[in-house]
């Protein structure tokens, strides 16, 4: 009720959201009298030039394995799978601000440093049983902006608000070794924390590049799957229809899809407009082989899909605009994915052969781009042999075959990535680190935040995130000063 009448105040509402949404939030929320459940719920326009390479952050959240790897495990292990509670009803609310620390240039909205987004996410999940070996769950997410940039200054008002839905399915058990989900969900099969090779179900949010968590990165899909035993191995098959792209940014966006395509000669200079096209096939398949054993377990995956990143397929420019249509590109991939647990290490291992990969040459407005197979090796090492402190290290290697002079990027290119997390004060506090060089190039991101559990089901936040880029030819060059402050508050229930 108390945030209600905030809300309703727009002056109030100003002075609150700069000045102490955070302590005002945490405070009114402390107080309620509530028994609270902790509840948790890259744009790839040019070849190795990719946001995908990095997903942000170290930390899955509970909810987050238990709609991916997790439930897998557990529905194929011979026992009965049973939810806690025949209906439940979770969600979160998170109020968040974001400050950008320098001027980005005159092309995008914001064109100095200042307060650059003011946001309100709202999630609400439910989840039961319809039957015993019939479970559900519906669930969906609000996103409230509170202003925008207009005229050289951030002001409110204006206000956008965005309603998707998140994980809405049916699990169904025929059997206790067979396990069957249709609907809207999240399939997560990567073994990387940043580096993405063979995890390539889901497309990602990359609006906002690691200004956030991974499983806040990871969009949704319509999808069937199936999951049931082979002797000692584990078959899962995935189809998915109408799976979507990876979101990027808006026009005059932090993140414009189109600053990579400024030096463009356009007749009298019009400006750039996207257009986004639809797959000529939106069926896409999935299939694993997993074997698990001793400390560890190997998969060998397949699929045939639509890339999840668009590509630059024809510019139709008039005085009037400039559009760039960007279209997807059918690949087939073979990969291979695993891990070996051996005391305070944990050894991960990720490769993958592409075929008919989209490069674009050295003029990326040089079309159609050329079509080459590609080889990718990842690796990557956690210890965990130090009180409260876990350190990664991952590392992929991309060869491609038969490149040219005339095609961007390089023959080899390599993508390196660091991490770290501390937890302490009895893990109410958290803090992770991120460093990461995107492949074939000298683009550099890094990330540190920390988060503070002041009770049950509430939480403090902050992150400062830093975009490192010294070639016009890196990906990151037009974002190069787009380096942000967050702060946010959690109330979970």
């Amino acid at each position: 009720m108390v945030c209600s009448l905030i809300f309703k105040n727009s002056k109030l509402l100003k002075i609150g959201l700069i000045a102490s949404t955070f302590l005002l939030c945490s405070s009114i929320l402390y107080s309620e009298e509530i028994d609270l459940d902790l509840a948790s719920d890259d744009f790839d326009l040019l070849e190795d030039l990719s946001f995908e390479e990095f997903e942000a952050d170290i930390e899955i959240s509970d909810e987050f394995k238990i709609s991916t790897e997790t439930e897998t495990l557990e529905s194929i292990s011979g026992s009965p799978i049973t939810i806690e509670g025949s209906d439940t009803f979770s969600g979160s609310i998170i109020q968040s601000l974001v400050f950008g620390i320098e001027n980005p240039g005159p092309f995008f909205k914001r064109n100095s440093r200042g307060l650059e987004r003011v946001r309100t996410n709202i999630n609400l999940s439910t989840k039961g049983e319809v039957f015993s070996n019939l479970k559900y769950k519906f669930g969906g997410l609000v996103r409230f902006d509170w202003g925008d940039w207009q005229g050289e200054k951030f002001r409110f008002g204006g206000n956008s608000t965005e309603f998707s839905l998140k994980d809405v399915y049916l699990d169904f058990y025929p059997s206790n070794n067979i396990w069957i989900r249709i609907g809207n969900q999240i399939i997560a099969r990567g073994q990387f924390d940043t580096l993405s090779i063979s995890d390539t179900i889901n497309p990602r949010d990359l609006s906002i590049p690691a200004q956030g968590e991974l499983s806040e990165f990871r969009q949704h899909v319509p999808a069937i799957l199936v999951n049931f035993p082979l002797s000692d191995f584990k078959i899962e098959v995935v189809v998915t229809h109408n799976a979507k792209a990876n979101n990027l940014g808006k026009v005059g966006s932090s993140f414009d899809p189109t600053a990579l395509f400024q030096g463009l000669a356009v007749p009298g200079g019009s400006p750039l407009v996207p257009v986004y096209l639809k797959p000529s096939n939106q069926t896409e398949l999935f299939a694993r082989l997993n074997y698990s054993f001793n400390g560890g377990d190997f998969s060998v995956v397949f699929s045939d899909e639509n890339l999840n990143q668009r590509n630059l397929k024809a510019i139709n420019a008039t005085t009037l605009s400039t559009e760039l249509s960007f279209g997807f590109d059918r690949v087939r991939m073979l990969g291979l994915s695993g891990n070996l647990a051996r005391g305070n290490y944990l050894f991960k291992y990720e490769g993958a052969q592409l075929s008919s990969m989209p490069i674009a040459g050295k003029d990326p407005t040089a079309l159609p781009w050329h079509k080459r197979d590609q080889s990718i090796l990842g690796l990557g090492i956690d210890y965990s042999g130090v009180d409260n402190l876990t350190l990664g290290f991952e590392t992929d290697i991309k060869f491609t075959k038969d490149h040219t002079n005339d095609l961007s990027g390089s023959k080899t290119s390599v993508g390196q990535s660091i991490q770290a997390r501390w937890t302490g004060l009895n893990d109410l506090l958290m803090i992770n680190g991120t460093l990461s060089r995107l492949n074939s190039e000298k683009s550099v991101i890094s990330s540190i935040a920390a988060n503070y559990n002041i009770r049950d089901g509430l939480s403090l936040g902050g992150r400062l995130v830093q975009y490192h880029a010294n070639s016009a030819t890196d990906s990151f060059y037009p974002y190069k000063n787009q380096d942000v402050i967050m702060l946010s508050t959690e109330y979970s229930f």
